[in-house]
């Protein structure tokens, strides 16, 4: 025969274990917005049946009587694969979302088109020389000492977007060192989380905020590089942040600069390649430039009856044979860039001096690149150092002598720089955009680089943006609270509580009768 209470306690079970599920509705209406919560479900069983002894069952008294219901456990809705679809994805889009980020400070560092851009600079400073072939005399140096303030600009120019360029590359190195603290310190947060997981479910409970917790953290490690957590059936927890191994159960190891090596997306990924290659590529682009201009092959056509300084030899030239040093004819003749063009020529001073190098290396380098270029300091100090003829002439000198002098009104060196803004160049340093271009289309060549690599990081971005969103939108269609659901377990919860208290009522109701109403004729 059955417990009296038997029907008491199937309906005291049914209030406990809908109660719980009306805790665990609220415990997630409350977290609807909170950030790496997912939701949780109190998972009901039917409870153990009693079992009666008996040799044989009995249509009128069966063994087994039903025990109502029981909560067996609380459970979070999670996918893990979704959980590594989203991360993969939100480590590629971090690595872009870097890297969009460096190449638009490297369009700001360039600011073309502009007043104050490489392109502008160099063309003013084709334009002065230009001025000068019209204006060369000693008597007036204004044309010179354009000549002289638009090469400092150029200089300024090159020096300022150089240094700029190193400003970005330091501040790239410093965040690197950010971020790999930053990487460590969730690290060490996901390890205690773990140690807390493994001791409360060691007892027997699911330690479900405890792991949303932790997961919320391996998804902010997941913004700095790629990540891959591994969970074996022996409930052990691993995480591999790249190739390093960062959470071995219980036990957390810090990364170092070098582990970095092996990330291959990610913010830190995506810092220490816009460092070392789009910064170093425009940084080496700009020396390309810089270097160039200075000493960058370059074939000129020498008028004829310009006058070779002493000493220069042009292969195959016809000179005049009553003056060797006098072509006789236009003569086509490979330069090393403006320097080696300027030292053809003749400046003002007195006795009659050839051109010096006009840009050299800061500190007596022997490389020009756009961090140490400089106009010699010769010229610097006196503009009458700037070669704008090539002519001169022999006149009377003292005592029966002759003097060679410049012939001032000259202003051909002066134009055939000034003509060097239409020469192509041959570019011969490692990384040249291209072998052979006017330096104005090499400039442009870069920018236009610039503009596509930009280009393209922004639309790389677009697209692992959707990717990242279309995975977080699947992994919170499992995981996040929906207020409208949890609103109608709420109803249903409520309801079946009310019915297994109306269970425990009407059970009172027949004890009552029971104990209270019957036995009692003839008193």
């Amino acid at each position: 025969m059955r417990s009296t209470f038997h029907t008491l306690e199937i309906g005291k079970r049914g209030i406990m274990a809908h109660q719980t599920a009306i805790s665990t509705t609220g415990h997630n209406i409350t977290n609807a917005n909170t950030p790496g919560y997912s939701r949780q479900v109190a998972n009901m069983t039917a409870a153990r049946p009693i079992d009666f002894p008996g040799i044989s069952n009995s249509s009128k008294n069966p063994n087994q009587l039903g025990m109502g219901v029981e909560v067996d456990s609380i459970k979070r809705v999670r996918d893990f694969l979704l959980d590594i679809e989203y991360r993969n994805q939100n480590t590629v889009n971090s690595t872009w979302k870097v890297t969009q980020e460096t190449m638009s400070n490297i369009e700001g560092v360039f600011n073309e088109p502009s007043n104050n851009s490489i392109a502008k600079s160099v063309s003013e400073f084709w334009n002065a020389w230009q001025l000068l072939s019209k204006n060369p005399s000693n008597s007036d140096l204004s044309a010179r000492t354009v000549v002289q303030q638009k090469a400092i600009a150029l200089t300024e120019t090159f020096g300022h977007i150089s240094s700029q360029l190193n400003v970005l590359s330091n501040n790239l190195t410093e965040r690197i060192n950010v971020k790999v603290n930053e990487a460590n310190n969730y690290i060490g947060q996901i390890s205690e989380l773990t140690q807390m997981v493994k001791r409360i479910e060691g007892l027997g409970d699911n330690a479900n905020d405890l792991r949303d917790k932790r997961d919320l953290l391996v998804d902010k490690l997941s913004n700095l590089g790629n990540v891959r957590v591994i969970e074996g059936t022996d409930e052990s927890y691993q995480v591999m942040f790249g190739n390093a191994l960062v959470v071995d159960n219980m036990e957390s190891t810090p990364i170092a600069i070098g582990d970095t090596a092996g990330l291959t997306d990610g913010e830190i990924r995506g810092y220490i390649e816009s460092r070392d290659i789009h910064v170093a590529e425009y940084s080496r682009q700009l020396d390309i430039m810089a270097n160039t201009v200075a000493n960058g092959p370059v074939e000129v056509t020498l008028p004829a009856g310009s006058i070779l300084p002493p000493g220069v030899v042009i292969q195959n030239a016809v000179m005049d044979p009553a003056n060797p040093r006098k072509l006789m004819n236009d003569t086509k003749y490979t330069v090393n860039g403006l320097n080696g063009l300027h030292k053809l020529g003749y400046n003002l001073q007195t006795p009659t001096q050839s051109g010096l190098d006009f840009f050299v290396a800061a500190g007596g380098g022997t490389t020009i690149t756009a961090n140490n270029i400089r106009i010699n300091s010769a010229i610097e100090a006196d503009v009458k150092n700037i070669a704008a003829s090539m002519r001169t002439e022999n006149r009377p000198g003292p005592n029966n002598t002759t003097q060679e002098v410049v012939l001032q009104g000259n202003g051909d060196m002066a134009l055939m720089i000034a003509s060097l803004a239409e020469k192509v160049y041959t570019f011969t340093q490692p990384g040249s955009i291209t072998s052979s271009a006017t330096i104005n289309g090499y400039v442009q060549s870069v920018v236009a680089q610039l503009g596509t690599d930009s280009d393209h990081a922004k639309k790389m971005l677009q697209n692992s943006q959707l990717l990242a969103d279309h995975a977080n939108t699947l992994r919170q269609a499992v995981s996040s609270v929906s207020l409208d659901e949890e609103m109608s377990n709420l109803i249903k919860f409520q309801h079946a509580y009310s019915a297994s208290s109306r269970i425990v009522t009407t059970m009172d109701q027949m004890l009552d009768k029971l104990i209270n109403s019957t036995g009692v004729v003839g008193r």
